[in-house]
C-alpha cells in the first residue's frame, strides 16, 4: 500500500489511520489479541503458526500479538512455545518474516500461568505455583506460594525470554498481568494473601510485576516496544475495582517505561470475562477500556471488548475509546477482516459460541473455526487442486452444512441445484438462534445464504434418488445433507437401562410430552413446573434448557450424567450458564428469578399427566421417587434423517453424505463437512464456467 494510499484512507477512515506504538509504526488500528492455537511443535513455532498469522497479514490486520510465549518452565503446556530457550529464535524469526514482509507488525507475549498451570506439565508432574496458597480456580490443584527464589528465577525468566523474542525478529514484547495468571496474581486479593514485601498494600502487590517490567525493559533496551496486558475490571466484589485497576496502572507508569496498554477483563473466578461468549453483552469492556484511556491520553490503549460489533470499531476509534481494536475471534473467522472493512465487502462472522477455538483448545486439540474451517489449515485448504472439468452437483438439504457445500462448489465455479423440504434455509441453526444467548447464530444464517446467492435453489421440494436419476438434468455427484432429528425411541439413549430405555420410549407420544425442538420453538406448549430428561450432555441440551427456564419459572434438570452438561467443559461456558440459569444476581443475561434445580444420575421412567407427576429412577441405586411435573421436555441424542441413495449407486453417480446426515453432531461438525466435500471437487476449469451458466 502506498503512502498516498494510507493518507487517503486515514483522511476518511478512522479504522485506517497509522498509529504509533513506542518505535513501531502500524498501518491501521486492526490487531489480533494474543490467543491459544497449541500450533506450537516441540515449544517453537511451527509453519501451522506461520501459515495462519501469514494469512491474517495479508488480509490486511496491522498488529499481532503472538500468546502465551511461557518464561519458565514450571508453566511449559505442549502447543505453547518454550519462550525462555535459546533455540527458539531461527522459528521465530521465520514467523516474524512472514508477517513483515505482508506489512504488518508482530509482539511476542511473555507468560507465566501460575495458579492456572497444570499439575501435570509436559515432562510429568510438577507444583503448581501462585502468589499464595490456593486451590486453583481452573484445575483444582493445590497450589504453593512462590518463595523469593521462585521469584528471582521467574524476573529472569521473563528478561530472558524478552531477549529472545527480540533476536527471533518481533518488533516489541508483552507482559501478561491479566486473566488471572502469575502477575496477576500477585495483583489480585483473590489471589495474593501474602504478609511479605510482595503482599498487602497496592505498593506490595505491585512489586513482582514492576521487578519483571524493570528487567524487561533492562534487557530489550529503550527501541523494542514494551507493553502490558492487565485488566480493567475484575468483575468480582472481593477482586480489583476498575477504581483498583487505574491506580495499579498509574503506579507501573509511575515507575517503568510502558509503551502501550493492553485490556482484559475478569480472572478465572468469573472466567466467563475471560472468554466471554455469544451469552455476554456485546461491548462489555467499552465503559473500562473508555476510562484507562481517559486516564492514560498519552499512550495507546487497545480495546478488548470495547466494539459491539464489526462495523462498531470504526465508533471505538473515532470516539476516543481506544487506539486499537481487538477484533480477535472476527478475524480467526475472516482473515481478510481488514481489507472488507476498508473496502465494504461482506464479512464472514464469528458468532462467538466458542466451540471451534476455546472448546477445541481445552480440550488440548490444535485451534479450529467453528465458521471458517480452513482455520488452522492454511496450508493445505486455502486453494482447491485444480477439477478436471465443470462438474454439476445436487445438495439434498439445505442446512448448514448443506449450504455451506453449495456456497463453496459455486465459489470453486461447479454448477449446484439444492433442494429444500420446507420453505426456508438454515435447518436446524433457525432453532439454535432461539436460545437465549445464542442469537449470535442469526449472523451464520445471513452469511450461509448470502453466500449462496448464485446456487439454484429450489425450496419446498422433497426429492428422492429415483427423482434424482430421472431429472432431466444430468447430476456429476450428489450431496446429502438431510440433518438430524430428535430421537424417536428411548433405545438410542445409549448408557441408560433396559427399562429406563423402554420407559423413555412409550413416554415419546404421550400427553404433556415435549420434544427437545417443541421446547425451543414452540415455548407456549410448555407447563411450569417443567422437568427436562437430559441423556445428551451437550451444548445442545443446554440450550434446550436454557429456553425452558426462559420460558417457565420451575425447572428441575435430570441427567443421566453424573454432572449437568458434562461435554461443554472445553468452551470454558459453563460457569456462564450456571450463573443464567441459576439466575445469580448481577450476571450478565442472568434469566428472570425463578427456580431451577438439578438432579445428576437419574432418568425418568413414568409420567402421568393428569396427576403431574413424573417418576425418576435413580440409575446408580435403581430407587424411584416421584416429582411434580404439568411437562416434560425430552433431550435426548439426535438421530440422522435417512435418505435412500440406492438408485444413484447403480447409474455409478458419486454420493458424499455430510453433516447431521452422516453423524448427529455440532454447527462446526457441519460446516466442516460441506466445506470439505467441495473442496475434495477441486476448481472447476475457468474457461468452463461462463459455458455452463449460459
Amino acid at each position: 500500500m502506498s503512502t498516498d494510499t494510507v493518507v487517503s484512507e486515514a483522511a476518511s477512515d478512522p479504522l485506517f489511520t497509522p498509529l504509533r506504538i513506542g518505535n513501531v509504526i502500524v498501518r491501521n488500528r486492526l490487531m489480533q489479541a494474543a490467543h491459544s492455537k497449541l500450533y506450537a511443535v516441540g515449544g517453537r513455532e511451527s509453519q501451522q503458526e506461520i501459515d495462519y498469522f501469514a494469512r491474517r497479514a495479508e488480509g490486511g490486520t496491522a498488529l499481532f500479538i503472538a500468546g502465551n510465549r511461557f518464561v519458565h518452565p514450571s508453566s511449559a503446556i505442549r502447543g505453547f512455545v518454550d519462550g525462555w530457550r535459546t533455540d527458539i529464535v531461527e522459528a521465530d524469526t521465520a514467523l516474524t518474516d512472514a508477517v513483515h514482509e505482508r506489512g504488518a507488525r508482530i509482539f511476542a507475549q511473555l507468560n507465566h500461568h501460575g495458579a492456572q498451570a497444570s499439575p501435570d506439565g509436559p515432562e510429568g508432574p510438577r507444583p503448581v505455583i501462585s502468589a499464595s496458597r490456593m486451590i486453583s480456580p481452573s484445575t483444582g490443584a493445590a497450589t504453593i506460594e512462590a518463595t523469593d527464589a521462585d521469584i528471582a528465577a521467574f524476573v529472569d525468566g521473563w528478561a530472558l525470554t524478552a531477549e529472545n523474542a527480540i533476536r527471533g525478529g518481533f518488533d516489541g514484547v508483552e507482559v501478561h498481568m491479566a486473566h488471572g495468571y502469575l502477575l496477576h496474581q500477585f495483583l489480585s486479593p483473590l489471589y495474593n494473601r501474602r504478609t511479605d514485601e510482595y503482599g498487602g498494600s497496592l505498593e506490595a502487590r505491585t512489586r513482582f510485576p514492576l521487578e519483571v517490567l524493570a528487567a524487561v525493559r533492562a534487557r530489550v533496551g529503550d527501541k523494542p516496544v514494551v507493553g502490558i496486558r492487565i485488566v480493567a475490571n475484575e468483575f468480582d466484589e472481593s477482586g480489583l475495582s476498575r477504581d483498583d485497576c487505574l491506580a495499579i496502572i498509574d503506579h507501573l507508569r509511575h515507575h517503568v517505561s510502558i509503551d502501550y496498554i493492553n485490556l482484559a477483563g475478569g480472572e478465572y473466578h468469573q472466567v466467563h470475562y475471560v472468554f466471554p461468549s455469544s451469552a455476554m453483552p456485546s461491548a462489555w469492556l467499552r465503559d473500562d477500556v473508555a476510562a484507562v484511556k481517559r486516564r492514560n491520553p498519552d499512550i495507546p490503549v487497545f480495546g478488548v471488548g470495547a466494539a459491539a460489533t464489526v462495523d462498531d470499531a470504526r465508533a471505538v476509534i473515532a470516539e476516543g475509546v481506544a487506539d486499537m481494536v481487538a477484533l480477535t475471534r472476527a478475524q480467526i473467522a475472516d482473515p481478510d477482516l481488514a481489507t472488507k472493512l476498508r473496502t465494504a465487502a461482506p464479512v464472514t462472522h464469528c458468532i462467538r459460541l466458542n466451540q471451534g477455538c476455546l472448546a477445541r483448545t481445552g480440550a488440548g486439540l490444535p485451534m479450529g473455526c467453528t465458521v471458517n474451517p480452513v482455520v488452522g489449515r492454511e496450508g493445505q485448504r486455502s486453494i482447491p487442486a485444480p477439477a478436471s472439468r465443470v462438474a454439476h452437483v445436487a445438495v439434498i438439504g439445505g442446512g448448514a452444512a448443506g449450504l455451506k457445500a453449495a456456497a463453496e462448489l459455486t465459489r470453486n465455479g461447479h454448477r449446484v441445484t439444492l433442494f429444500e423440504a420446507t420453505a426456508q434455509l438454515g435447518g436446524q441453526l433457525h432453532l439454535a438462534r432461539r436460545v437465549p444467548g445464542r442469537e449470535t447464530v442469526q449472523l451464520l444464517i445471513d452469511d450461509l445464504v448470502r453466500d449462496s446467492a448464485d446456487v439454484d435453489i429450489r425450496l419446498e421440494t422433497r426429492v428422492t434418488a429415483e427423482q434424482l436419476v430421472a431429472a432431466s438434468d444430468t447430476y456429476d455427484h450428489v450431496i446429502i445433507a438431510t440433518g438430524s432429528r430428535p430421537a424417536q425411541r428411548g433405545t438410542s439413549v445409549g448408557g441408560v437401562t433396559d427399562a429406563a430405555s423402554a420407559a423413555l420410549s412409550m413416554l415419546n407420544d404421550a400427553p404433556g410430552i415435549v420434544s427437545a425442538w417443541q421446547a425451543v420453538a414452540e415455548p407456549h406448549q410448555l407447563r411450569s413446573p417443567a422437568l427436562i430428561v437430559d441423556h445428551d450432555g451437550t451444548p445442545y441440551s443446554a440450550g434446550v434448557a436454557l429456553a425452558v427456564a426462559a420460558a417457565t419459572d420451575d425447572v428441575r434438570l435430570v441427567t443421566r450424567f453424573d454432572t449437568a452438561f458434562p461435554f461443554i467443559r472445553g468452551s470454558q461456558d459453563r460457569d456462564h450458564l450456571h450463573r443464567r440459569l441459576f439466575r445469580t444476581p448481577g450476571t450478565p443475561g442472568s434469566l428472570p428469578d425463578g427456580a431451577f434445580t438439578i438432579n445428576v444420575s437419574e432418568t425418568v421412567v413414568d409420567f402421568d399427566p393428569d396427576a403431574e407427576v413424573a417418576m425418576l429412577r435413580s440409575l446408580a441405586t435403581g430407587r424411584e421417587r416421584t416429582v411434580t411435573a404439568r411437562s416434560v421436555v425430552l433431550a435426548t441424542p439426535r438421530e440422522h434423517v435417512p435418505f435412500e441413495s440406492a438408485p444413484l449407486s447403480e447409474l455409478g453417480i458419486p454420493v458424499s453424505v455430510i453433516g447431521d446426515s452422516r453423524a448427529p453432531r455440532t454447527i462446526d461438525a457441519a460446516i466442516f463437512d460441506g466445506f470439505e466435500a467441495a473442496f475434495a471437487l477441486g476448481k472447476a476449469p475457468a474457461s468452463e464456467r461462463a459455458a455452463s451458466v449460459s
